[in-house]
């Protein structure tokens, strides 16, 4: 049975996850400042809660973006720091697409376009469609893409994401239809073991130092 823990840090919202075969644990904290403050202090909490040694770990997963320039930093660097030493294998998976999953989840959708704010007029754009597992795949990589350039044809996408309500003309541009009030939903970690767990089995973990943040430009707006 699967034994890992999960970490994004790649919006304002710090969400951890463990799971110690069916039992599942999480901690989720909205609107945090500084994200690096508390990680491994609730890294060591979640650990305890779910009786769960490092040692035990199959696997780490981290959101690896896109996302604000320090989050990604900072979950990639302590997935570094706890799994090098322990020869931890690592799953790198995108932020874009635990929005996806936890859309396609909750509004019972196939396919699903997330857009997030990049600021500079720009956003981060990834679409997903949901295979035969129910979990979602990129029907392309994630992209950071310039506002008043972007089209996007592919038909029965549904949009989600804060991307399309900051930039309302997007959806002129598009055939996507808006999900409501899908710009709340963030990323979260118990989501990603999800998609992570689907990862490892098909022997896509990572060695350690393969943990590097996906920022898709060198800085973006924090």
């Amino acid at each position: 049975m699967t034994k890992c823990i999960a970490i994004d840090t790649s919006t304002d919202r710090f969400t951890l996850a463990a799971m110690n075969g069916r039992e599942l644990f999480e901690f989720n904290q909205d609107n945090c400042i500084n994200h690096a403050q508390d990680i491994y202090r609730n890294i060591n909490n979640i650990l305890t809660n779910s009786r769960l040694n490092l040692k035990d770990l199959d696997f780490i997963a981290f959101g690896c973006g896109p996302g604000r320039f320090t989050g990604l930093r900072i979950a990639a660097s302590a997935t570094q720091a706890i799994s090098y030493p322990n020869q931890i294998p690592v799953c790198s998976i995108s932020s874009l697409s635990i929005i996806a999953q936890l859309a396609s989840e909750k509004y019972s959708k196939d396919k699903i376009a997330v857009a997030m704010d990049a600021g500079r007029k720009q956003i981060y754009f990834g679409c997903y469609r949901r295979s035969k597992d129910g979990l979602m795949q990129p029907t392309s990589p994630d992209n950071l893409i310039d506002v008043d350039s972007f089209h996007f044809t592919e038909l029965n996408f549904f949009g989600v994401g804060m991307g399309w309500k900051k930039y309302k003309n997007l959806e002129k541009q598009t055939s996507v239809k808006l999900i409501k009030d899908s710009e709340e939903i963030l990323p979260d970690a118990k989501t990603m073991i999800k998609l992570a767990t689907r990862d490892f089995k098909s022997g896509k973990g990572l060695e350690p130092f393969e943990a590097l943040p996906n920022y898709l430009r060198d800085q973006v707006a924090n």
